[in-house]
């Protein structure tokens, strides 16, 4: 088993906060093969999925030897945050049942981690907004959206759909925000419908993406979505019920 890739600490950074769902997950499961890293893996409660596919392209270095599989602790983070120099470029490398990492001036080496971990037999369909999983639920709409307009602090988050976009939070004192929001695109739009999301949940994944992105409604599950050149990442969130 052999792994290795160059990238810049920030890009580092950032793929270890896809990957973990901003911190949700304790264990990063990825595969990889000679294209780049994918992910299929949902949390212990079954309530949020991940989807992914790194292309090689996002890293400045990329080999694998093999198509293969590792699971790596999330407080990998910390120790790329803390110890390795903003300017760093760092080579992350494994080797058998080691992780390595490595930059001009800094070493750090752990072991990989060999724990049984939640299963999601899902297919993957690949749309022009994202990884989609293949659903029993149909799809009722398929909305661009602007992150920074949807990063907002609650407990639950009320979202209504249709020709419009309206977002309500509860605030204290039993007082409640909403905000029309503005649509960047959208397409497949079957009618109008409602759900409701756990608020923490959705804001920690809101803050993972700077400017547009995708909201997916289904009968089911809502994704959100991001595609560019260098990878696609998908998280579907399971709806509360009042």
């Amino acid at each position: 088993m052999t792994l290795k890739f160059v990238v810049s600490k920030s890009k580092l950074k950032k793929l270890l906060e896809f990957s973990s769902i901003n911190k949700e997950l304790d264990t990063i499961w990825w595969k990889y093969d000679s294209n780049g890293i994918a992910q299929i893996q949902v949390n212990s409660a079954f309530t949020i999925m991940v989807l992914s596919k790194i292309n090689k392209s996002y890293f400045a270095e990329y080999t694998a030897d093999d198509e293969g599989e590792i699971k790596i602790p999330t407080y990998i983070y910390d120790v790329v945050n803390k110890y390795f120099k903003e300017e760093s470029s760092i080579e992350f490398s494994v080797e058998g049942n080691n992780l390595y990492l490595k930059s001009k001036n800094e070493n750090y080496k752990s072991s990989l981690l060999n724990v049984e971990l939640p299963k999601s037999d899902v297919t993957i369909e690949e749309k022009e907004y994202g990884l989609i999983p293949t659903l029993k639920a149909k799809i009722n709409g398929v909305y661009g959206i602007d992150s920074e307009e949807w990063s907002i602090k609650s407990d639950k988050v009320k979202i209504e759909y249709g020709d419009t976009l309206k977002l309500t939070v509860e605030l204290e004192g039993g007082s409640s925000y909403t905000r029309y929001t503005k649509i960047l695109d959208k397409h497949d739009i079957t009618g109008n419908g409602f759900v409701l999301l756990d608020g923490e949940m959705f804001k920690n994944i809101v803050d993972l993406f700077e400017g547009p992105l995708y909201i997916i409604f289904t009968e089911g599950p809502v994704i959100l979505s991001k595609k560019t050149s260098e990878y696609i990442i998908s998280y579907v969130l399971a709806p509360l019920t009042e």
